[in-house]
């Protein structure tokens, strides 16, 4: 999905730094109906800027306004850049006649993306307008999981047969039309498989009469159209690639996963597990009716009632067995579940976050389980000190202090103990990490906290 830029790209310098100023004047000329000159405003806006602005208005006036923009490039760009809400509108209210020659400007990957999104029946109607052969790859395209590097590729690359001459290479590039990825060549057989792999300034740089299979590098980073986009991310950041070539089961070149592409998908992901961490997801932020907002977050605060209700069994358990010691006990009991829930949420997302369990080696985790184990013990060695010192201090009361302090230490290094055995549960089950990790674990260590400091204070009280 690489940024397109309007024509004149020159004219949009600096245009983010006074946005506030464009956004004025494009309301101010809106009104008056002054539309030559809001559209040279318009020109000269960035697309993701201009998405910004529009998505400031109702849909109804931003739809007016984005039918304004002067280039179909610009247009496709922009709505490229949208919210989700207003391109629907835009992609449901009107013909697709209206919005097919703004798609045509968009790359294969974009364009199968925004179809994606649609209803069938409206994808069918959009697909049907495409010339046959952009029917074709977003057809081809579409066939993928989103979140593989099928889903993320683009079919349009630059590649070559490897007995190609480095002069004729550089003939290729002079003469090639818009294609959105051009800092790698990619070098074929005959079969077009993918043998190699050379950078302009290679090409720049070489004897012309020498052969592709002379200076290319034969040793290619690539993924199969299954390989799960975390993955490719991971490759990108790893070997700091501009693009990674995408092969089917035969090794024939099908397509390339961009930089940008990686990074759009790095943001969704971590904006969805944000969400998911609260009990929502992403779509309902603007798009979900009410009631369904509602019914989507009730199984998991229930999930959150049930475990507050079983704390709340376990702590009248033992209220007869600490007797008149149950005020001051009570007092504490939200810094020792805190504190356990802190340390969980943390090592959840260093496991999560860190990619540390999900297709590494067994050392690999080995040595986060025991940094995390590790920095739970120090931590609730040194946490479960202060509060105990801070127990006895208020209380004057030596039983006090060493209960505190030992229920912290030990709630701390099984708040690391309980997430990093979820996480693994996660990875196993092939589950998303927010789901155990992320929605059940402080349930869990609530739970766990509230049992292991009411059992030391019968241990120390000997009631």
């Amino acid at each position: 999905m690489a940024a397109l830029h309007s024509e004149n790209p020159g004219s949009q310098e600096n245009s983010s730094m006074v946005l506030p100023d464009y956004t004025e004047t494009i309301s101010r000329l809106f009104r008056k109906h002054s539309y030559t000159a809001l559209q040279k405003v318009l020109s000269r806006l960035f697309p993701s800027d201009l998405a910004r602005i529009l998505d400031g208005y109702t849909e109804d006036e931003a739809a007016k306004i984005f039918f304004l923009i002067p280039s179909h490039r610009l247009a496709a760009s922009t709505l490229k850049y949208m919210g989700q809400t207003l391109r629907n509108h835009l992609m449901q209210d009107f013909a697709p006649e209206k919005l097919l020659p703004i798609l045509e400007e968009l790359p294969p990957d974009d364009r199968a993306d925004i179809i994606g999104h649609l209803d069938s029946s409206l994808a069918k109607r959009f697909m049907g307008g495409l010339d046959e052969e952009s029917m074709r790859e977003v057809a081809d395209l579409l066939q993928y999981d989103a979140d593989t590097a099928g889903g993320l590729m683009t079919p349009d690359f630059f590649a070559l047969p490897v007995d190609t001459t480095v002069g004729a290479a550089i003939d290729a590039v002079r003469s090639l039309p818009y294609i959105e990825m051009v800092f790698y060549l990619y070098v074929l057989d005959d079969k077009r498989r993918l043998v190699g792999v050379s950078s302009l300034r290679q090409l720049i740089l070489n004897d012309p009469g020498k052969t592709l299979a002379e200076i290319m590098n034969p040793r290619t980073i690539k993924v199969l159209t299954n390989t799960p986009s975390s993955e490719v991310a991971e490759m990108v950041r790893h070997y700091r690639l501009l693009g990674v070539p995408v092969v089917d089961d035969m090794e024939v070149l099908v397509g390339v996963v961009t930089v940008d592409d990686v990074i759009n998908t790095m943001e969704q992901e971590i904006t969805e597990d944000l969400l998911k961490l609260s009990g929502t997801v992403p779509p309902e932020v603007v798009q979900y009716p009410f009631f369904k907002t509602f019914t989507m977050r009730l199984p998991w605060l229930l999930v959150a009632l049930v475990g507050g209700l079983l704390a709340s069994g376990v702590i009248h358990l033992f209220g007869p067995l600490v007797g008149d010691n149950m005020v001051h006990l009570a007092a504490f009991i939200p810094l020792v579940m805190n504190m356990a829930s802190r340390v969980g949420t943390t090592t959840a997302t260093v496991a999560a976050h860190g990619a540390a369990l999900r297709g590494t080696r067994m050392g690999q985790f080995t040595r986060l389980f025991a940094m995390e184990i590790g920095v739970g013990l120090l931590q609730g060695c040194t946490n479960g000190l202060v509060a105990g010192l801070t127990a006895w201090v208020f209380f004057q009361d030596n039983r006090l202090g060493q209960i505190v302090g030992i229920a912290v230490l030990l709630n701390m290094l099984f708040g690391a103990l309980v997430a990093l055995i979820l996480s693994v549960v996660s990875d196993t089950l092939r589950l998303k990490p927010d789901l155990l990790s992320g929605r059940i674990l402080s349930t869990i260590l609530d739970l766990i906290g509230v049992f292991i400091y009411f059992v030391i204070a019968r241990l120390v009280l000997g009631a």
